[in-house]
């Protein structure tokens, strides 16, 4: 059992600390999380990312033309 030494010793250390704080002690403010994005505003966010990236493709070509491979263009 000398495996858990090191785990029982931090979470012993952990309570202590905890233990040990005053009942006074300022506490930071628990913010709830943000909630998740809905399904249209994650597919309108998705469309925007495509549209920049196909531009960004085109000002490249523009810039340093490249030959596509026809099996990636299908």
């Amino acid at each position: 059992m000398t495996y858990f030494i090191a785990g029982n010793t931090a979470v012993e250390n952990a309570r202590a600390i905890a233990q040990s704080a005053l009942p006074n002690a300022p506490q930071e403010p628990y913010y709830e999380p943000a909630p998740r994005r809905t399904y249209a505003v994650r597919a309108r966010l998705s469309t925007m990312l495509r549209a920049a990236a196909a531009h960004e493709l085109k000002l490249a070509d523009r810039i340093a033309p490249q030959s596509r491979c026809e099996a990636a263009s299908s």
